[in-house]
C-alpha cells in the first residue's frame, strides 16, 4: 500500500514553495509514496477584515491516515491555526515536521537564513571595500526576514561598522511594487545613495535595479545591490543579481529523509543558505544556461497568462448566462472538457454533496461553515484528459479512485469558498500551475465569486418573482389581479399563439351579487366573492390563470396543452354548489360560466377575445335571470 504525505501551507510564497515541493517529488520518486499538499490563500477583505478562510482546506485531513505530515509552518504564520493544527497533529501520533517555525512538540527544520546573508555583505566589506550599507525590507515578521535582518546589523558590527538606524527602510510589504515606489521617492528626494543596499529579498533588489536603469544610475558602480533568494529572474538581468541561494529544493528533500528514518520532536536542524556573488556588487559573472531559459519562456508566459486572463473571463460569463443550476453544472462540466491547459491533465472539481441545494438558498448572507461534510460529490472529473462521469465520494478518500496511479505523484487541493462559507475543493495531479505566480488565488477567487454571484442571481430571480406574485394577486379572492392581466395573462396569451396552443377562456359572473350586498352585508358579499373564486381556482388546472376581472366576474385563461374538452362550466357550477351545501348561507349562491376557444391563428387580441366570453357568459346569466324570476 502507498505511504502518503500530508504537506500544509500558504501559496503566497510561490518560489520558496515550488522549490520545496519539487525537493519532495525528488526524494519521494520510485520510494512509493505519494505527497498530499493542501494550499490555502489568506487575504484582506474590502472591508479591511483579514480572512482566513482558505484554512478550511486543513478540515480536510485525517491526519491519522497519513503517515507522515510536514506544516509550512513559517508560510501560513496565523497562530490561532497554527496551534489547532498542531493539537490535532499530536493527537494522531503521527511523525510530524515543522518547516522553518518551531511548533512545540513537533521537530523543525528550518532554512538558515542567516549564513548566506552574512557571508553575502561580509563579502560586500572585505572583497570590494564597502562601508556605507543601507538595508530594505517589508513590515512583515516572518523568521526568514529576520534573521536576514540580524545577519545585516551582525555583520556591520563584526567588521567594526557603527549601525545608521537611518539607514535601515521598512517599506508597506516585500514586493516589487512597494519597493519600486519606495525608491523612486528615494532618488525623486536628492538623498545620497549609500554605497549598497542589502535587500531582504530578490522582488525588492530587482525593482530598485529598476529605478537605477530608470534614473541613469550605473549598478555596481555608483549602487551595489544584494538579494535573497535567488529567483530565475535574478541572473537572467544586467546587472546579474548578487544574491543568496535559500536552498528551498534542498530543504524539501532532506525533510522526506527525516520522515522517512525517524524524526526527533525536540530536534532543530538547519539547512545552510549560500550566497551567490554576480555583477551586481562588482564580481565578474558568466551567464548560464538559464538566461535563454529565461528569455526564451518569456513569450510562453505572456501567452498562458492571456490564456488564463481568457479563462476566468468565460468562467464568469458561464455563471452569469447559467438560468439553472442544470444548465450551470453542464456548461461548467463541457467547457473543462474542452479548456484545462492551467488545471493540468488530471483534475477533478469537488462540491460538498448539498451544493445545488445551496445555489437555490435565498438568504442575503450564507452562514459561516468550514466543512466540507462527510460526503463530496466531482461537478467536474478529467482523468488522462478525458471527461468522466459525475460521482460522489467519501471526504476521507479525498481523491476518486481512477485519479491514483503506481508511480509516485503530488496532489494539490485547494479550498472554493467565498467569504467564510466552503462550497467544495479542487484537487490536481502532478500539476504546479495553480501555485504559479498568483493563478491559483485569483482561480479560487474567481470560481467562489461566480458561484455566490449565481446565487445572489437565483436569489434576487425569486425576490422578483415573490414580488411579481404580490402585486398581482387579489388579496380578498386568492385569484390575480388586473395587474396580473396585464403582467401574466397577455404574455400567457401571446405565448400560446407562438406554441401553436389554442387559449381556452371561462368568465364567470356571481349571480345576484347587488342582492347579497344590500340585503346581507359586504361582509357577506366578500364571503360570496372568496366562496366563488375558491371553487373556480379548485376545479380548473392548476397552471391556468385565475383573474379576479372585476367585483364579482373572474377570468380563466389556460390552453389546449392540458385541456381536453372538459366541461369547466357544469363543473364549477357542481363545485360551488358542493361548496354551499355546507355553509348554510341565507341565500342562494351561484354563478354564471360562458367559455370560448381562440385557436393560435386567430387575430383576436386577448381584449377582443374576452369581450367575446364576456358576452357569451352574459346570455348564460340572462338565461338564469328569466329561470328565477319565472318562479
Amino acid at each position: 500500500m502507498k505511504r502518503r504525505i500530508a504537506v500544509l501551507g500558504c501559496g503566497w510564497s510561490t518560489y520558496f514553495l515550488k522549490d520545496f515541493l519539487n525537493g519532495m517529488q525528488r526524494a519521494v520518486k520510485g520510494k512509493n509514496i505519494d505527497i498530499y499538499y493542501f494550499n490555502m490563500y489568506n487575504y484582506t477583505e474590502y472591508s479591511g477584515f483579514p480572512n482566513f478562510t482558505g484554512a478550511s482546506i486543513f478540515n480536510l485531513i485525517h491526519y491519522e491516515e497519513f503517515d507522515g505530515i510536514v506544516v509550512l509552518a513559517d508560510l501560513i504564520g496565523n497562530v490561532r491555526i497554527l496551534e489547532r493544527e498542531r493539537l490535532r497533529i499530536l493527537k494522531s501520533g503521527k511523525p510530524a515536521i515543522s518547516v522553518n517555525k518551531k511548533m512545540e512538540g513537533i521537530c523543525c527544520i528550518r532554512m538558515d537564513n542567516y549564513s548566506g546573508m552574512y557571508e553575502a555583505l561580509d563579502h560586500l566589506i572585505k572583497m570590494h571595500n564597502v562601508k556605507d550599507i543601507a538595508y530594505i525590507s517589508g513590515k512583515e515578521t516572518s523568521i526568514d526576514i529576520n534573521e536576514r535582518y540580524k545577519a545585516y546589523t551582525t555583520v556591520l558590527k563584526d567588521n567594526g561598522i557603527q549601525i545608521d538606524l537611518k539607514k535601515i527602510y521598512n517599506i508597506e510589504y516585500s514586493d516589487h511594487r512597494s519597493a519600486y515606489s519606495f525608491f523612486t521617492e528615494f532618488v525623486k528626494s536628492g538623498k545620497p545613495l549609500p554605497q549598497a543596499f542589502a535587500c531582504s529579498n530578490d522582488f525588492i533588489a530587482l525593482a530598485l535595479l529598476k529605478v537605477c536603469y530608470e534614473n541613469k544610475i550605473n549598478v555596481p558602480e555608483q549602487l551595489k545591490l544584494v538579494g535573497f533568494d535567488n529567483i530565475m529572474e535574478s541572473e537572467c538581468i544586467s546587472p546579474t543579481l548578487t544574491t543568496v541561494q535559500n536552498n528551498a529544493e534542498q530543504l524539501g528533500a532532506e525533510v522526506v529523509s527525516r520522515l522517512e528514518f525517524g524524526v526527533n520532536p525536540s530536534q532543530i536542524l538547519k539547512v545552510k543558505s549560500t550566497p551567490i556573488f554576480r555583477q551586481s556588487c562588482g564580481c565578474g559573472y558568466t551567464a548560464s544556461k538559464y538566461q535563454s531559459l529565461y528569455t526564451l519562456n518569456i513569450l510562453g508566459d505572456s501567452s498562458f497568462k492571456e490564456e488564463f486572463d481568457h479563462q476566468m473571463e468565460v468562467l464568469g460569463e458561464i455563471f452569469t448566462e447559467a438560468s439553472d443550476v442544470f444548465t450551470l453544472l453542464t456548461n461548467i462540466e463541457n467547457y473543462f472538457a474542452k479548456y484545462h491547459t492551467l488545471e493540468g491533465s488530471d483534475f477533478c472539481i469537488f462540491m460538498k454533496s448539498d451544493w445545488t441545494s445551496v445555489l437555490i438558498n435565498s438568504a442575503e448572507n450564507l452562514p459561516q461553515n468550514l466543512s466540507f461534510g462527510n460526503q463530496v460529490q466531482a461537478i467536474c472529473s478529467i482523468q488522462e484528459n478525458k471527461k468522466y462521469l459525475r460521482e460522489m465520494i467519501s471526504t476521507h478518500d479525498l481523491i476518486p479512485a481512477k485519479m491514483k496511479s503506481d508511480e509516485s505523484s503530488i496532489f494539490i487541493f485547494m479550498p472554493i469558498y467565498h467569504h467564510s462559507y466552503v462550497h467544495g475543493y479542487y484537487v490536481s495531479k502532478n500539476n504546479m500551475n495553480l501555485i504559479d505566480n498568483r493563478f491559483g488565488y485569483i482561480w479560487t477567487r474567481t470560481l467562489g465569486n461566480s458561484i455566490e454571484y449565481f446565487r445572489k442571481k437565483n436569489m434576487f430571480k425569486l425576490m422578483s418573482q415573490q414580488y411579481l406574485k404580490l402585486s398581482t394577486r387579489d388579496a380578498l379572492s386568492g385569484a390575480l389581479n388586473r395587474q396580473g392581466l396585464e403582467k401574466l395573462a397577455k404574455p400567457y396569451y401571446a405565448q400560446n399563439k407562438k406554441n401553436g396552443l389554442t387559449t381556452v377562456l371561462f368568465f364567470v359572473d356571481i349571480n345576484k351579487m347587488k342582492h347579497i350586498n344590500d340585503q346581507f352585508g359586504h361582509l357577506h358579499g366578500d364571503l360570496a366573492v372568496k366562496t366563488v373564486a375558491s371553487a373556480v381556482l379548485e376545479t380548473v388546472p392548476k397552471n391556468w390563470l385565475c383573474i379576479r376581472y372585476g367585483g364579482d366576474e373572474f377570468l380563466v385563461v389556460g390552453n389546449s396543452k392540458n385541456y381536453n374538452g372538459e366541461d369547466y362550466c357544469q363543473k364549477i357550477k357542481e363545485r360551488l354548489a358542493a361548496k354551499t351545501n355546507v355553509m348554510k348561507l341565507p341565500y342562494n349562491l351561484s354563478a354564471s360560466v360562458g367559455t370560448y376557444s381562440v385557436p393560435p391563428q386567430s387575430d383576436l387580441t386577448l381584449e377582443q377575445a374576452v369581450e367575446t366570453v364576456d358576452n357569451i357568459m352574459y346570455e348564460q346569466k340572462q338565461a338564469f335571470h328569466k329561470e328565477v324570476d319565472g318562479k
